[in-house]
């Protein structure tokens, strides 16, 4: 079925500001070639921030590998974004946590991005938090609590495998947001700090 550009452009006219923006740094890779064009016209014509072209571009072409560690050096070479520190490299970092509700068990992996002190940190009240409320669901969280601190132990040896894994991932599935805001570092931080926090 062929796509109606037409409806597409009156369909972006429509837009307001932040979703042409949210389309030009998120959802670019995923748009059809001939629809490219329209999202870039659209900028233009708005006068949006021109640096979301350069996020398009980079969502619709392959990365190689050279490119890939641009994007990851960029990331980890960001201030912390939790304690700002710009003294250390930012690492990607699992964290792990277990919560229960008599009844109800939640298990959390989720990867954040921060300096390797704030990672640390972010383990460890993990671990206690886990250790503390992960055990009181039934029957679950007596299984789950036990695994997950030991995984927080066991990846502790791996902190270089997953880190670089982690950043892969985000700046894979960012790269159209670190590439729009590349001399913004600010706003870079920013991001970073809100996807942990979405983590």
């Amino acid at each position: 079925m062929a796509i109606d550009l037409e409806q597409i452009k009156k369909n972006y006219a429509d837009f307001e500001d932040f979703k042409i923006e949210h389309l030009a740094k998120n959802e670019a890779a995923g748009l059809e070639p001939d629809v490219i064009p329209i999202l870039i016209d659209e900028i233009n014509k708005r006068g949006l921030d021109p640096d979301l072209i350069k996020g398009i571009e980079a969502q619709t072409k392959e990365l190689t590998e050279s490119e890939l560690n641009e994007l990851k050096s960029k990331i980890v070479n960001l201030p912390c974004p939790d304690c700002g520190a710009n003294n250390t490299p930012l690492v990607g970092t699992l964290i792990r946590t277990v919560k229960s509700f008599i009844v109800l068990t939640s298990y959390k992996k989720a990867p954040v991005i921060t300096c390797t002190t704030c990672a640390d940190k972010r383990r460890k009240n993990a671990i206690i938090s886990t250790f503390l409320l992960g055990w009181w669901g039934i029957p679950f969280g007596i299984f789950r609590t036990p695994i997950a601190i030991i995984q927080t132990l066991i990846d502790k040896n791996k902190r270089d495998e997953i880190s670089d894994g982690i950043l892969t991932v985000f700046a894979v599935e960012n790269i159209g947001e670190i590439k729009t805001n590349w001399d913004k570092e600010i706003e870079l931080v920013d991001y970073v700090r809100h996807v942990n926090q979405q983590n």
